[in-house]
């Protein structure tokens, strides 16, 4: 079993490095530094607030159900007037694709995808990435993307959220997960979107995998002659799970790939987990120092948390002046 996987692994990972010998030699955008992540709900107005000094770009989020109502049939007009703003505004633009989803009532895919769509732990719903109909059906999309935004100097790239899925073992066995059939799937997924998009950055975030954690770095090994950028979706230092797990991925994969990291609503609020700390809370500078320094990051992104919850953690405005003052990344 353990040769048969070896194998699988082995000729997956060839077929990557096939297509990078033959891949286009056009220049790959990279424009690295501070971006902020807009909430879903945030009016396309408060991308005007973010043209200041250090930061580089925006990321926006979109549903993968709001850029394919109906199966082959494509509405981009969002993008297209989220990018037409960012761009007039200065800033470099990140599309990122939503196919989880953290509410029980929000269905984040196309209705015909309704059946691949599972349930899982936290009340939400994840797409089973692992068939092999809605890896080809996350292809038929890039495609889509990569012809329309692809060559526009603005368009960073896009964004594929988290790989953790977090559903039961129950649903786990009743739908025949594999954490190797995980793993050729992101590789395969990972490599239509450069395929796809061979311009522009893809920014794949990973933290964990269920049942395959050590798989994670066969797929960063798979991806490398790629140029995919390797992140998360978390910056906390005292989180044990990450500490243990994920991190050690950076250091590794730092100088092979383009790394990247996000500052979530957590980090305005993680705990220093030491009781003789000056501050409660991680302080944003002491939090971007981890990310550039131990997670070796290019690209940071930043949540747009204009509310304090609780009452005295961080907000944007606290990460505004951080930016401010370190605008720069290596």
């Amino acid at each position: 079993m353990r040769l048969l996987q070896l194998l699988l692994i082995g000729l997956t990972a060839s077929l990557a490095l096939a297509w990078a010998a033959t891949a286009p030699t056009s220049a790959l955008k990279f424009h690295p530094g501070h971006y902020v992540s807009l909430n879903l709900e945030d009016a396309p107005d408060v991308m005007r607030t973010l043209a200041q000094p250090g930061i580089r770009g925006v990321q926006v989020r979109y549903t993968w159900r709001s850029l394919e109502p109906e199966r082959d049939h494509y509405d981009f007009s969002r993008i297209d007037a989220d990018l037409r703003l960012a761009s007039s505004l200065g800033l470099h633009f990140v599309a990122f694709i939503e196919d989880k989803s953290f509410n029980s009532d929000e269905h984040l895919l196309p209705d015909y995808l309704a059946d691949k769509a599972l349930p899982f732990t936290r009340g939400g719903y994840v797409a089973k990435r692992w068939d092999p109909f809605v890896v080809e059906r996350f292809g038929a999309l890039f495609d889509a993307l990569g012809a329309r935004f692809d060559q526009h100097p603005d368009f960073e790239g896009i964004a594929l959220q988290e790989s953790a899925m977090g559903f039961s073992a129950d649903v786990a066995r009743e739908q025949n997960y594999t954490p190797e059939a995980y793993r050729d799937a992101l590789i395969e997924i990972l490599t239509r979107a450069r395929q796809a998009l061979p311009s522009s950055q893809i920014f794949w975030y990973m933290n964990f995998l269920e049942g395959g954690q050590k798989y994670l770095a066969d797929i960063a090994t798979a991806v490398i002659p790629l140029h995919i950028a390797m992140g998360g979706p978390d910056v906390l230092p005292n989180n044990p799970a990450l500490a243990r797990l994920t991190y050690p991925l950076y250091a590794r994969f730092a100088g092979q790939l383009t790394l990247f990291n996000s500052m979530q609503y957590n980090s305005f609020a993680h705990r220093h987990a030491n009781p003789l700390a000056h501050t409660k809370y991680w302080t944003l500078q002491e939090l971007l120092d981890f990310a550039r320094d131990e997670l070796h990051v290019s690209y940071l992104f930043w949540n747009h948390k204009t509310w304090r919850k609780p009452l005295d953690s961080w907000n944007w405005d606290d990460a505004l002046i951080v930016i401010r003052k370190n605008p720069e990344l290596p």
